[in-house]
């Protein structure tokens, strides 16, 4: 279960070009490996019996045109976090999603990547920003605190006798 952050430019101002973004995170977070998914229609192509294919026929021009386009994704790796960068389709990119695994602290990564840019971090389950330049990782704590209770509830759950 990751934490889910949105990052997004000061009054919904664009981010920019997809290079752009790339280059500021590469420099940012030299350990930051991209790589190219397959377009969603490409995955499926031999799988006759996927839902996806019924589905087709009902699909707008725009979600087809998305779900035949490759995807590009970065990958983070620190010591015990990882931070996996996505949403870099469209022309100019007006917000990237980053997905937050492990138990690592991914305020100090956020910030190199945000601050210099003036772009805010979301935290998407409480809808707020997070406050980068205070290297506030209270909102991360809360998370992996919630995290960790529900794995530790289904462990238990999945460890008791039935009756």
């Amino acid at each position: 279960m990751p934490w889910e952050v949105t990052i997004k430019g000061r009054n919904d101002e664009p981010l920019g070009s997809r290079d752009e973004i790339v280059n500021a995170i590469s420099s940012a977070l030299p350990a930051v490996k991209w790589r190219v998914e397959p377009s969603m229609l490409e995955q499926i192509k031999d799988m006759p019996d996927h839902s996806f294919h019924t589905l087709l026929p009902t699909w707008s021009e725009a979600t087809r045109l998305h779900m035949s386009t490759p995807h590009l994704r970065g990958d983070f790796v620190d010591n015990e976090m990882s931070i996996e960068l996505f949403g870099f389709e469209g022309d100019p990119i007006k917000m990237i999603h980053a997905d937050v695994r492990g138990n690592g602290n991914p305020i100090p990564a956020l910030a190199a990547i945000c601050l210099p840019r003036g772009w805010l971090v979301i935290d998407v389950a409480e809808n707020r920003e997070i406050d980068l330049a205070a290297g506030d990782s209270t909102p991360w704590e809360q998370f992996t605190q919630y995290r960790d209770r529900a794995i530790d509830s289904t462990r238990k759950s999945q460890s008791e006798p039935e009756n």
